[in-house]
């Protein structure tokens, strides 16, 4: 796994001539050049991934370096990290084992988290250990998702509330587009008027990651699903509202279409996996 990380590294590297298969927004073929100066000159950059996707993780390592390469020195956010492990991370980064990927895992309690194999975050770790970038828990914690699950976004307290950008209501637009990405998320097996909650859920993962990209003073990149990185209805709704000068770039790392809006895409080959709709099939249907 780790050989093959590497060389994915190298093929996604500016120097490898993999610059096709980038796209804007729009559509049109766009340069990694471009692509690199964008995320150079933004002050957030958000990398939205497939978890388990080894060529998602090694273009992210790639971009991050570019960036560190090109002067900048972001913190780096992880979605997969909850908040309640920054402790541990700040232990970690000024402990012994500060240059151990595996020491960030271990702060992390990655194993315990169910998140896939740490070996393909490596990379992107790797780069900023060599980088000496700050590492920051974004993930909402166990006891705020089961109270927001519970009792909807009222559940959290309002100062929460106020220091994440949720004093206000995300659109009914945003709602329904949020639902629309459960209800697929679930293959349309559970009607959509029972998601709501689990929309909740979504928008305290979202904004529970933006306000942990604020106030880096060298700017912040995130590391999370690609659905937390939609311009439209993801992070980037209370990045606005808690930093609303700021420059803002989403990337889509993407198996073929992507649902929502980014400001550049790239489109990678799909690792085999079962299909999760046919045991969750079974699960509803109670068959083995």
């Amino acid at each position: 796994m780790r050989g093959l990380l590497a060389l994915l590294i190298l093929v996604f590297a500016p120097s490898a001539g993999a610059e096709g298969a980038w796209q804007r927004g729009d559509g049109t073929a766009v340069s990694r050049a471009a692509v690199d100066a964008a995320l150079r000159d933004a002050d957030f950059v958000l990398l939205g991934e497939t978890h388990d996707n080894p060529y998602h993780h090694a273009a992210q390592a790639a971009l991050l370096r570019a960036m560190v390469e090109a002067g900048r020195r972001p913190a780096v956010v992880w979605e997969m990290v909850r908040r309640s492990r920054q402790p541990a991370l700040d232990a970690w980064a000024t402990g012994p084992a500060a240059r151990d990927p595996d020491g960030f895992a271990s702060a992390a309690d990655w194993a315990a988290e169910g998140w896939p194999d740490f070996a393909l975050y490596r990379p992107i770790v790797q780069v900023a250990i060599d980088a000496g970038l700050a590492m920051v828990a974004g993930g909402l914690d166990a006891e705020p998702t089961r109270a927001v699950a519970g009792a909807g976004l009222a559940a959290l307290d309002r100062d929460r509330r106020t220091a994440w950008g949720l004093a206000e209501p995300v659109s009914a637009a945003a709602r329904e587009a949020h639902l629309d990405s459960v209800f697929d998320g679930h293959c349309r097996l559970v009607p959509r008027e029972h998601l709501g909650r689990m929309v909740d859920v979504q928008v305290a993962r979202d904004a529970s990651m933006a306000a942990a990209l604020v106030g880096h003073a060298g700017g912040a990149v995130l590391i999370a699903g690609r659905g937390h990185a939609r311009a439209d209805i993801g992070v980037p709704v209370f990045l606005r509202r808690l930093a609303p000068e700021a420059r803002i770039v989403t990337v889509g790392l993407s198996e073929g279409e992507a649902a929502g809006t980014f400001d550049y895409l790239h489109a990678f080959p799909a690792p085999e996996r079962a299909d999760p709709c046919v045991a969750l099939r079974e699960r509803f249907s109670g068959t083995k």
